[in-house]
C-alpha cells in the first residue's frame, strides 16, 4: 500500500474511529488523566492555564497533534462558564515511533498537554468548574480508544493580589519540555519556503526547510553513526487535507575521531519534504507548522542538550489544477482490520480509496505453508488440529516421559487385576490431568507470553529438570518413584486423584525435552483468536493422553508392553544422565538473556538445587514425620535461600536483563569484513529502511538463541561459504533481529508477515523492496543460493551503516 492511499484509507476511517473513541472501554484502563490549574484563583479577564497530566502504563502510547501515518490525537469536549475560551493543546516535544514503513509521533510515560484559558472581564460566581470529556488511543500491540471525564473548581479572586501561582513545579516542567519558539533557537536560523510545486487541490509539493547553523557549531546528521548522539528530525504538524512523506536530508559530512567517525551537518543545509493535498483543500492560504529537532556541537567537542524548535510557514492555495471530484469510495466487509502502528482496529465498515487497496494490504505477504502444521493447515482448522494431536502422541515418546510412561503403565497392570471400571476411571483422570496442563499452555500462548522468552522462566524449567535427573539418578526419590523395588506401595496408593496429578506432571517432562519445539506453537498461537489456541493444545493434550485412555478402556492391550525388571532403573540412570545434558542445552540461551556471569550463576543455583535434593535423598522410611519434616524444611530453605541470594542480591535478573539489553543495543563503527563470516549488523527497523531506501539488496535473519530450526539453518546454509560469497558479491547489507528476549518490534515483524515464530528469513530485493521474499522456514544451502540471485545486486550508491 502507498503512502497516498494509506493516508487517504486512515483519513476516511477517522469517522469510524472518532465513533469508537466515544465507547467506553470495558477493560482496565492504560491511561488515566488529571486536570490541574496553575493559579490558585481566577483573577477576571487574565488568562491562566490548565494541564491535562497523562499517567500512561509502560508499553504503551498516545499521540502527537500530527499522529503520523496512523494513531489520533487526544481530543477535548469543553463544558466552560460563560465567557470562558479555551485553546488548543499544547503538547511536548514527541518521538518517532518507526514500525517499519509505518511512521508515528507518540508520547510516552507522563507526557502533560497544556491549554490556556482566558476568563471574561467580569465573572459573577464566587468559582467556577470547568469540565471536559477527554479521549484518545493508547496503543501498544493493540490500541484501545479511552475516554475520562475530568472536572476542576478554582474560586475566583476578588482582587489580583488573591490569585498564586500553583503546581509551579509541575508547570515548571512542563514549559522545558515544550518546544522552542520560532525565532529562538539558540545555534541555528530555520527559514521554511514552498519549494517545489504549488499548493493547489490535488496536488503535489514540497516544504523546503532551510537551516542555517551558526558559525563554529555543527549538529548531528538524521543517522549519526555513534551511540550518545542525538539524531536531527523533522516534524510535521496536522496536514488534514493531505499528507507528508518522510523529510529528505542531505548527505551528511563525516570526521573520524579517536573514538570514531562522526556523521554531521555544518554551515547551511536544506531538508526538503514532499506533500500532496487532496481534492477537497480549500481557501486561500493554509498555515503549515513543524519541529525541527536538532543538538548541536562546538568545533572543540563539547555538544549541547537536544533542542525543538518551532516553525510555521503560510502558503497561498491555488485552484488552477484542481481536479474534477471522484467517487473514491469502496466498502469493506463487517469485521475489516486497520492496522495502526503494529496494532489493530476492526469496524463494521471502513471506507477505502480508489486505488483498490484495502486494509489486508497492510500485510506485505501471505503465510506460507512451510510453518509448523503448514500441509495439514491446507486442510483447514481440522487439519491444524490433526498435527496437534500428532504432536502429543510424539511427547510420548521423549526421553522426559518414556520412565514415567513406564511406571504408570504398570500401575495398568496392577490395575488390570482389579475391575476395568476402575482403570478406565483411571486412565481418565490421568488423561484429565494431561489436557489441563495443555489447556493452560494455550491460555499463556493465547495471551503471547513465549515463556522461553523470560530468564526466570528458562531457570524454572532447567531446575525442573535438574531434580528429575537426579530423581533417575537415585540421589533422592520422587513420589512417582525412580526404583523398581518401591513401585508395588506407590501403586496400592493409586487412586484418581493421584492419577490426575501423574497425568498433569507427564507434559511438564515431555516440555522440559521438546520446549524448543514449542516455539512455533506458541508463536503461531498468539496470533489466533483465544478459543482456536487453547483448543490447539487441548487436541494436543488429548494426543499425549490417548495411549492411556486406550489402555484404561483395553486392558489386554498391556500384554504388548514389555514387563518390568532391573533394565527400568538401568533405563532410568541413562535418562538420569541425559536429562543433566538437556539442562545445559536448555540453559545456554540464558547467556543472551542475563549474560555469561548470569549463566555461571545460574550453574552455581544448579548446584544449590543438587545439595537439596541430596538433603530429601537422607530421608528414609523408618523416621519420624517430624524428622522427614525437618529434611524437606532444609531442601526447601536451601533453594529459597540460594535463589533470593544469587538472583536477588548479587546478580538481580532485571538488572541483568537490563544490562544485556543495554550491551546488545550498543552501536558502534565497524568495517564490512567478509572474510571471516557475515558482517551482520544489529536488526532496528530504522537501519533497515535505510539500508532499503539507499538502495542495497537486504537479508534479515529473525532468530533466537533458543530455536533448533534456526541453528540448523545456520549450519546447513546460512553460514556457509558459498552463501557468504554469494552476498558479498551482491552487496548485501544482512542484519540480525535477536528475538531470544521478548522484542514487541520484532513480535510485530512476525505478525505482519503472517509468520508463526522464528526463524523468519527476509529478502528485500534492491530493485523490488515493496515485494520482500519471504524464505521457507527450514534452509537449504541450493535455494539460499536462488533466492539471493534472484533478489539481485545491490544498486551502485555509498552506503555505510555504522550498526552492528
Amino acid at each position: 500500500m502507498t503512502r497516498r492511499s494509506r493516508a487517504a484509507l486512515l483519513r476516511r476511517f477517522a469517522p469510524v474511529l472518532a465513533l469508537c473513541l466515544t465507547a467506553t472501554p470495558a477493560f482496565a484502563a492504560k491511561a488515566t488523566v488529571q486536570l490541574i490549574p496553575s493559579v490558585t484563583a481566577i483573577t477576571p479577564g487574565k488568562p491562566f492555564e490548565l494541564a491535562l497530566r497523562f499517567d500512561i502504563q509502560n508499553h504503551w502510547h498516545i499521540y502527537w497533534s500530527n499522529p503520523g501515518d496512523a494513531g489520533a490525537a487526544p481530543t477535548a469536549k469543553w463544558n466552560l462558564p460563560e465567557g470562558f475560551s479555551v485553546s488548543t493543546f499544547q503538547h511536548p516535544v514527541p518521538q518517532r515511533h518507526d514500525a517499519h514503513t509505518i511512521v508515528t509521533n507518540i508520547h510516552e510515560g507522563k507526557p502533560v498537554l497544556l491549554v490556556t484559558v482566558t476568563p471574561p472581564a467580569n465573572i459573577p460566581a464566587s468559582s467556577i468548574k470547568i469540565a471536559a470529556d477527554f479521549k484518545w488511543l493508547v496503543c501498544a500491540q493493540n490500541c484501545i480508544p479511552e475516554t475520562q471525564a475530568a472536572t476542576v473548581t478554582i474560586p475566583v479572586a476578588s482582587s489580583p493580589d488573591q490569585s498564586k501561582p500553583a503546581n509551579t513545579a509541575l508547570f515548571t516542567s512542563a514549559h522545558k519540555k515544550l518546544p522552542t519558539p520560532d525565532g529562538h533557537a539558540r545555534f541555528v536560523t530555520i527559514t521554511p519556503r514552498l519549494g517545489a510545486g504549488e499548493l493547489a487541490p490535488d496536488s503535489k509539493f514540497e516544504i523546503h526547510l532551510d537551516i542555517a547553523i551558526n558559525k563554529g557549531f555543527h549538529i548531528q546528521s538524521n543517522n549519526p553513526s555513534l551511540p550518545g548522539l542525538i539524531a536531527t528530525a523533522v516534524f510535521m504538524g496536522p496536514f488534514e487535507e493531505g499528507y507528508f512523506e518522510n523529510p529528505q536530508f542531505p548527505a551528511a559530512q563525516t570526521r573520524k575521531l579517536p573514538i570514531g567517525t562522526v556523521a554531521e551537518f555544518a554551515d547551511h543545509i536544506t531538508i526538503k519534504v514532499k506533500a500532496e493535498a487532496f481534492d477537497d483543500l480549500a481557501g486561500h492560504n493554509k498555515d503549515f507548522t513543524g519541529l525541527f529537532v536538532y543538538q548541536a556541537c562546538d568545533d572543540k567537542g563539547k555538544c549541547f542538550p537536544k533542542e525543538a524548535v518551532e516553525w510555521s510557514l503560510n502558503i497561498p492555495i491555488s485552484s488552477a489544477n484542481a481536479a474534477p471530484t471522484t467517487n473514491d469510495t469502496a466498502h469493506a466487509d463487517a469485521g475489516t482490520t486497520i492496522t495502526i502502528d503494529n496494532a489493530t482496529i476492526t469496524a463494521d465498515t471502513i471506507t477505502i480509496d480508489p486505488d483498490g487497496t484495502s486494509p489486508a494490504d497492510l500485510l506485505p505477504i501471505e503465510a506460507t505453508t512451510d510453518q509448523p502444521g503448514g500441509f495439514l493447515a491446507r486442510f483447514g482448522t481440522a487439519g491444524l488440529f490433526f498435527f496437534c494431536f500428532l504432536y502429543g502422541l510424539f511427547v510420548n515418546a521423549t526421553p522426559c516421559v518414556l520412565p514415567l510412561l513406564s511406571i504408570k503403565v504398570m500401575g495398568f497392570v496392577q490395575q488390570a487385576h482389579e475391575s476395568r471400571k476402575r482403570t478406565l476411571i483411571l486412565g481418565l483422570a490421568f488423561g484429565a490431568g494431561v489436557m489441563l496442563f495443555f489447556v493452560i499452555l494455550g491460555l499463556l500462548a493465547s495471551s503471547g507470553q513465549n515463556i522461553l522468552q523470560y530468564p526466570i522462566a528458562v531457570i524454572t524449567l532447567c531446575a525442573v529438570v535438574m531434580a528429575l535427573a537426579l530423581s533417575m539418578l537415585g540421589v533422592y526419590t520422587l513420589q512417582v518413584p525412580t526404583v523398581a523395588t518401591n513401585l508395588d506401595a506407590q501403586i496400592n496408593k493409586e487412586g484418581p486423584l493421584a492419577s490426575f496429578g501423574k497425568g498433569a506432571l507427564a507434559p511438564v517432562l515431555g516440555f522440559a525435552c521438546t520446549g524448543p519445539l514449542l516455539a512455533g506453537a506458541f508463536g503461531w498461537a498468539t496470533q489466533q483468536p483465544q478459543h482456536i489456541a487453547i483448543s490447539a493444545f487441548l487436541f494436543a493434550g488429548l494426543g499425549m493422553a490417548s495411549p492411556y485412555m486406550l489402555l484404561g478402556a483395553n486392558p489386554n492391550w498391556l500384554s504388548f508392553l514389555p514387563r518390568p525388571g532391573q533394565w527400568m532403573i538401568t533405563f532410568e540412570r541413562i535418562m538420569g544422565f541425559a536429562l543433566l545434558t538437556m539442562v545445559v542445552w536448555l540453559a545456554h540461551p540464558l547467556s543472551s538473556q542475563i549474560g555469561v556471569k548470569g549463566l555461571e550463576l545460574t550453574f552455581v543455583f544448579f548446584v544449590a538445587i543438587a545439595l537439596a535434593c541430596w538433603i530429601l535423598g537422607k530421608i528414609t522410611l523408618s523416621m519420624s514425620k517430624p524428622q522427614i519434616l525437618k529434611y524437606r524444611a532444609g531442601a526447601f530453605g536451601t533453594i529459597v535461600a540460594s535463589a533470593a541470594l544469587i538472583f536477588g542480591y548479587v546478580s538481580p535478573i532485571s538488572e541483568a536483563m537490563a544490562a544485556q539489553k543495554s550491551k546488545k543495543n550498543q552501536l558502534t563503527f565497524c568495517v564490512d569484513d567478509w572474510s571471516e563470516g557475515i558482517p551482520w549488523k544489529k536488526w532496528n527497523t530504522c537501519a533497515v529502511d535505510e539500508a532499503i531506501e539507499s538502495g542495497k539488496t537486504v537479508f534479515i535473519d529473525y532468530t533466537a538463541d533458543w530455536c533448533t530450526v534456526c541453528k540448523v539453518n545456520k549450519k546447513v546454509a546460512i553460514n556457509t561459504p558459498q552463501v557468504r560469497a554469494k552476498m558479498e558479491e551482491l552487496g548485501v547489507i544482512a542484519f540480525k533481529a535477536d528475538f531470544t528476549l521478548k522484542n514487541p518490534d520484532i513480535a510485530a515483524q512476525l505478525k505482519a508477515f503472517k509468520r508463526a515464530g522464528v526463524p523468519m528469513n527476509i529478502i528485500y530485493p534492491a530493485n523490488d523492496p515493496d515485494n520482500p521474499i519471504l524464505l521457507d522456514a527450514n534452509l537449504k544451502l541450493e535455494y539460499l543460493l536462488e533466492k539471493l540471485e534472484q533478489a539481485g545486486p545491490s544498486k551502485d550508491t555509498q552506503y555505510a551503516l555504522a550498526t552492528n
